[in-house]
């Protein structure tokens, strides 16, 4: 009985839904694009960048000291004994090992980072598409998850120029 119930208001709200349908407004943001584009991801990037500077810093200076030891093991040659190139040549694998890793953490670091601030954005850029679709009285707002979209419901650009200007960029 109850799936009957439910079968018939779902075929009410089908019927009812086609003359209401057509005077549904639509909107598409693409946010993908957003977050490519608005200088807030460019602030956000730079500001990681800093963050990680001294990181990347240790990482030049590894690479120098790796090839500061390959240097010597080339240069110095024959005239090292067995012993000596064994040193260097554990010392170079020691380095390398230390490097990889470091680049591994410092990558992951930097994603993890990267991916919390997005989010942050992402909450922003939501609000503001929201607020541009209310303004253009849209019914409803696709963010993702779509086929194709025609260029005259995507508001992207719209979005992007509120986003600039919120940034300080002129349009």
């Amino acid at each position: 009985m109850l799936h009957r119930s439910i079968f018939l208001l779902m075929l009410c709200a089908w019927l009812l839904a086609g003359p209401v349908a057509a005077e549904v407004s639509v909107g598409y943001v693409n946010l993908a694009r957003l977050l490519q584009e608005a200088p807030q991801v460019k602030r956000i990037k730079a500001r990681i960048r800093e963050e990680f500077r001294a990181r990347d810093q240790r990482l030049v200076e590894l690479q120098k000291q790796i090839a500061a030891v390959e240097a010597r093991l080339r240069e110095a040659g024959d005239a090292l004994t067995a012993e000596e190139r064994e040193r260097l040549q554990t010392d170079l694998a020691s380095r390398k090992a230390e490097y990889q890793r470091a680049r591994n953490e410092l990558e992951q670091s930097k994603q993890l980072r990267f991916s919390e601030e997005e989010e942050k954005f992402s909450r922003v850029v939501r609000e503001v598409s929201a607020q541009v679709a209310q303004d253009r009285k849209f019914d409803l707002l696709l963010e993702g998850g779509v086929i194709w979209v025609s260029p005259r419901i995507d508001i992207t650009a719209l979005v992007l120029a509120r986003l600039r200007e919120m940034a300080g960029e002129k349009p």
